[in-house]
């Protein structure tokens, strides 16, 4: 979790110029696959445009919803990405795994979540460092042990503990742990 699956779609989807629709096995069926597969036929038959048909959590969805994609994925209708946090070989059934390429995103590591959290701090116009933020070392590692490689956690937490401190005389905030 938290390793940047989504944003990983998103850029994709993006680079290719194609329809980003995104699906969550927890809360969708058989119904809203069809929809979406409906969709990007016809998105590709009028506009030439391709889809990539994001699943959330792809583990979830049983044999028969799963099925219900491999038609579509194909004859090229979508390009499927599934995200998932449980090993694809017992998860997903074996016509998708052969027309898939595997990636594997390990968690962050203590570098990274660090490299992320300074970014995040000191950046004017996407992150938090208007003003800027300075993260005392304690408070670093405490964010980074507690988020577990999960950069959104991480990200999550570095925001509470900025809204909850005033700013210095100088007009800099401080994160510090108690």
């Amino acid at each position: 979790p938290g390793t940047g699956k989504t944003t990983l779609a998103l850029l994709i989807a993006s680079l290719t110029k194609s329809q980003f629709s995104p699906v969550s096995a927890v809360g969708s069926g058989v119904a809203d696959l069809r929809r979406v597969c409906q969709e990007a036929q016809d998105r590709l038959g009028m506009h030439g445009q391709r889809t990539i048909l994001f699943i959330d959590e792809i583990h979830r969805f049983n044999k028969a919803q799963q099925d219900v994609i491999l038609p579509h994925v194909e004859n090229g209708i979508v390009v499927l990405i599934g995200a998932t946090t449980e090993n694809p070989s017992f998860e997903v059934n074996s016509p998708l795994l052969s027309r898939s390429r595997i990636f594997t995103l390990n968690a962050l590591t203590t570098e990274q979540m660090e490299e992320l959290l300074l970014r995040a701090a000191s950046d004017r116009e996407r992150g938090l460092g208007d003003p800027p933020v300075e993260i005392q070392p304690d408070a670093m590692q405490a964010i980074i042990s507690l988020s577990r490689g999960d950069a959104r956690i991480a990200l999550n937490s570095l925001e509470l503990a900025v809204d909850t401190k005033p700013p210095d005389k100088d007009g800099r905030r401080h994160v510090t742990i108690s």
